[in-house]
């Protein structure tokens, strides 16, 4: 049997007269009136798709509950069967927290934020929390558990997080751009030589529907 995740970032949580700002864990926003469409258009796709989660697995913070809670009630299920785990909560962006893009780069760390954007490299010495090890080993064993769950998990997390998901394909490199936007999901797939790769990075979620393997 496939074993298959669906990863979805959470809906925007900044409306359209908002500055984004970099939110993190410290960062406990809610959905504005975009993220709840969003969220919303999610479940669609996969009703439409007539995808129905093995398991659906949250982060803790507001705006990944709402969305999969909004996901879990337009598939039907209760919101009751969602698994919360602060394994899937986001990144403390330490010194980051709560900046815009140009204000990091005003402080002069536009050499770490480069890296980070396209090699999704954790920056030294700015407080971000956990670690990156930390990290990798948390999402390991979530691939682990998901694959000795078997069939498909939906998880929805935040960006930073998803990064280290794809970090574990062996197709990794053919992703180079890790970052996801809004509402939007990916396809990580459990080979039969015991390897994940990843089948969709960064779409709309209109494009989950499954390729058969």
């Amino acid at each position: 049997m496939t074993v298959r995740l669906i990863l979805a970032r959470h809906g925007n949580t900044f409306g359209p007269k908002d500055e984004p700002v970099w939110v993190g864990a410290r960062s406990d926003l809610p959905l504005v009136e975009k993220g709840l469409t969003q969220a919303k258009a999610l479940g669609e796709a996969l009703r439409q798709a007539v995808i129905v989660p093995d398991s659906l697995i949250a982060g803790s913070l507001q705006r990944t509950r709402q969305t999969a809670e909004i996901v879990a009630e337009t598939l039907g299920l209760p919101v009751a069967a969602i698994q919360i785990d602060p394994r899937l909560t986001e990144i403390d962006y330490g010194a980051w927290e709560g900046k815009s893009t140009a204000a990091i780069i005003a402080s002069g760390d536009d050499a770490e934020l480069a890296v980070w954007n396209k090699h999704s490299i954790v920056p030294e010495d700015r407080g971000w929390k956990p670690s990156e090890a930390q990290i990798t080993a948390d999402i390991a064993s979530m691939l682990a558990e998901a694959e000795a769950e078997g069939g498909t998990t939906l998880i929805v997390t935040s960006n930073g997080i998803l990064r280290f998901f794809a970090s574990q394909a062996v197709n990794a490199r053919a992703f180079p751009d890790r970052k996801v936007a809004t509402g939007n999901i990916c396809v990580m797939e459990r080979g039969a030589e015991g390897n994940w790769h990843i089948v969709k990075w960064n779409e709309p979620p209109e494009r989950v529907a499954l390729h058969t393997s």
